[in-house]
């Protein structure tokens, strides 16, 4: 059964960011629920010219609000005004309009479901508030807003662009999403208040000002995850408060709260070994408390052109499975039983294809004598060069005899040996070629080879 919105978690992350004239303030209650928060104000310094009928006008919901900022505060007079006098004006009665964001980028199945129709999004694209993006395997939208901040909304997942507004009396803009399924990554700069962003999931909520944080939502498990990367987070579930710094997770399920610290950074195992293999495939060294590995495959560092991403097995290594020649980065994080995505580091790697298939042997007899021609098909971009060896294996099967044959710098896909003794062989290719500035050297799977008297 899923959790009702009314006990959703609550998650604040208290970064200010001050305006010269107008500035929100709250006066904290001694405990705070998801359900009741202090009212919040916006401090407002009077100018010359200043009037509340005219601040009401300008500014508020309706004309008529003036008499409720009058008498909170305490104003005799609505249309003489103290220049320099500090008015605190309620959030909830300062107009709103209409904000709106843009798509920055997208690779892959991606759809914009906007004002009835969906398709697939354009570089640039408007989006306005009641949009839904979704992702397909190894696709990626990248959503700028109006004041700078971007979020990316990853593979298999669907968010939905619930709130686009900008205040009124001071430009401050407040925005908000909900990730129906899959995950959200935000990186949100610093907000004039009354402004604000949030990330809904039907489990929990989480606000901030500016701050670098992901959400994810399992509808299986019901389950919202919360990773704070940059600022602080404020976590609260019903008579219970918490607070997450950087490096702190909170994962919510079933009305419970867990405050965890992330996962570090986990690590490759060939951190320098270059790509050859048929499908992209990495090793990583075992973490302590990790359950499986999240990696992500983009053109530059800062994940910004991602193309491709994938979880491992636990206790497997991460594969990918084909793609194309290039150098590329990768960002690899470690996810916890509890399903938080820990901190994450990032490599760079050479994806370029080498290898030896088709192999293959056969026997040709010509003026008596056997001649066996040993074929493979090479495997990659670009001219290659190849080495040979074959060996004798040993009488009881335990180990391999000395190299009979070793012969490189072979331009053909074949070699050919001649009158080769009764007994059990064992043979092997290389192929080695120059891509990007490397030597890039693949052996192929010993074959064998058994020859009868």
């Amino acid at each position: 059964m899923k959790t009702d919105w009314s006990a959703a978690l609550a998650v604040a992350a208290m970064l200010a960011a001050g305006s010269a004239a107008a500035q929100t303030s709250a006066s904290p209650p001694a405990s705070r629920t998801a359900s009741s928060a202090a009212v919040q104000t916006l401090d407002y310094v009077v100018r010359p010219g200043d009037t509340l009928i005219d601040l009401a006008t300008a500014y508020m919901n309706r004309p008529l609000d003036y008499r409720r900022v009058q008498r909170e505060n305490r104003v005799a007079n609505p249309r003489r005004l103290a220049i320099g006098h500090t008015l605190a004006l309620p959030v909830d009665l300062l107009r709103a309009e209409p904000d709106e964001a843009r798509i920055a980028g997208f690779r892959g199945a991606a759809t914009l479901n906007q004002d009835g129709r969906s398709a697939a999004p354009a570089s640039g694209q408007t989006v306005r508030e009641g949009a839904v993006l979704s992702t397909g395997a190894n696709a990626f939208v990248r959503l700028a807003l109006s004041d700078g901040s971007h979020v990316v909304v990853p593979s298999n997942s669907r968010v939905r662009v619930s709130r686009l507004r900008r205040y009124a009396i001071n430009g401050a803009v407040d925005h908000a999403l909900t990730v129906e399924a899959g995950r959200a990554e935000s990186r949100v700069s610093p907000r004039r208040r009354p402004g604000g962003f949030a990330i809904r999931t039907p489990v929990s909520v989480s606000a901030v000002r500016g701050t670098d944080f992901r959400v994810s939502f399992d509808d299986d498990a019901d389950r919202s995850t919360t990773e704070v990367l940059e600022g602080a987070v404020t976590i609260a579930s019903g008579q219970a408060e918490t607070l997450a710094a950087a490096d702190q997770g909170v994962s919510a399920a079933a009305g419970a709260v867990r405050l965890l610290p992330l996962l570090p950074a986990p690590a490759l195992v060939h951190p320098d070994a270059p790509q050859t293999q048929a499908l992209v495939a990495f090793d990583i060294q075992p973490l302590p408390g990790a359950e499986r590995y999240r990696g992500r495959v983009a053109q530059d560092a800062g994940m910004i052109e991602a193309f491709a991403e994938a979880d491992s097995a636990p206790g497997g290594p991460l594969v990918f499975g084909e793609m194309e020649e290039g150098a590329f980065f990768l960002r690899l994080t470690a996810l916890s039983p509890e399903g938080l995505e820990g901190k994450a580091v990032t490599y760079s790697f050479i994806r370029a294809r080498n290898g030896v298939g088709g192999l293959a042997s056969a026997l040709d007899q010509r003026d008596r004598r056997r001649f066996y021609r040993f074929r493979w098909e090479a495997e990659g971009v670009g001219e290659a060069t190849f080495r040979f060896q074959l060996w004798r294996e040993a009488e009881d099967g335990t180990a391999d005899g000395p190299l009979l044959v070793d012969q490189p710098g072979l331009t053909e896909e074949a070699f050919t040996l001649s009158d080769l003794p009764p007994g059990v062989y064992s043979w092997r290719v290389q192929s080695a070629r120059h891509r990007f500035g490397r030597l890039l050297e693949a052996w192929s799977e010993p074959q064998q080879l058994r020859i009868g008297r």
